[in-house]
């Protein structure tokens, strides 16, 4: 019986650990989106890193000779600040980090991809409203 209550106090001990480092990583998430209020240029070399490291983040993929990325840019911005603290933008120009937008199939421009815990979860191509962006992050926030 003593040992049977040590085993449970050892597993409860655990379990308590995992629960404490998981809290720890959501506080640490929260500061780490609190202290971002630009969209953050991604680039080839740091694209996975960097969208690996938040909770969530939208990508957009754009050109600056690209019309309708630039009428979508500051709805864009807007959603990141609108979403500060729980949400990241980042950008990426297509023209010049070519091996990322091959590896997401990127094609047409503008094209948004949301990322929740360094994996695409969601994405919407061409130029759309701010209620559509607005419908798609309010899906996937915590």
């Amino acid at each position: 019986m003593l040992t049977s209550i040590k085993l449970e106090d050892e597993e409860l001990r655990i379990i308590n650990e995992k629960r404490m480092k998981k809290l720890q990583q959501i506080v640490n998430e929260k500061e780490l989106l609190k202290n971002i209020t630009e969209p953050i240029n991604l680039d080839d070399s740091d694209f996975t890193d960097t969208v690996s490291k938040f909770p969530l983040i939208l990508v957009d993929f754009w050109a600056p000779w690209c019309g309708p990325c630039r009428m979508m840019s500051p709805i864009i911005d807007q959603i990141g600040k609108e979403y500060q603290g729980k949400l990241v933008v980042g950008k990426v120009n297509v023209d010049e980090n070519p091996n990322i937008s091959r590896q997401f199939g990127i094609s047409s421009i503008p094209t948004l991809i949301l990322f929740k815990r360094g994996q695409a979860v969601n994405n919407i191509i061409g130029s759309v409203s701010k209620s559509k962006i607005d419908e798609m992050v309010r899906m996937h926030i915590e």
